[in-house]
This record gives C-alpha cells, sequence and structure tokens, in this order.
C-alpha cells in the first residue's frame, strides 16, 4: 500500500488507499469549457497506484 512520507523523508501514519475527487466543481473552469453545470457534484476515485513518491521525479511518457 502507499504511504506518503513528509519532506524530511519520515512515513505518516496515514496511508493513503485512494482518493476521492470532486470534478466540475469551479464554475468559472466549467463556463470556460463549455459545460452544463452539474445540479449534484461529480466524483470520481483514483487508486493508490495513481499516486507518486513526492521525492521522486515524475514521468511523462512521450
Amino acid at each position: 500500500m502507499y504511504q506518503h512520507r513528509n519532506w524530511q523523508g519520515a512515513l505518516l501514519d496515514y496511508p493513503v488507499s485512494k482518493v476521492v475527487c470532486v470534478g466540475s466543481n469551479y464554475a468559472n473552469h466549467i463556463k470556460e469549457m463549455g459545460s452544463a453545470t452539474p445540479e449534484e457534484p461529480v466524483l470520481f476515485i483514483k487508486p493508490e497506484t495513481a499516486l507518486c513518491d513526492i521525492r521522486q521525479p515524475l514521468a511523462i511518457p512521450a
């Protein structure tokens, strides 16, 4: 399981199993994208495998 570390490298006591995200939550961005404002929050999750270690470089495939 992924477990985040603080800036000094010590393990934090709250391991992450998933991240719950709220989409379409900025009115200006919704308008900018030409989308309709949802009546209810748009929720989605990201699994722990979507997280990366804060101390490692982020590799973006070409």
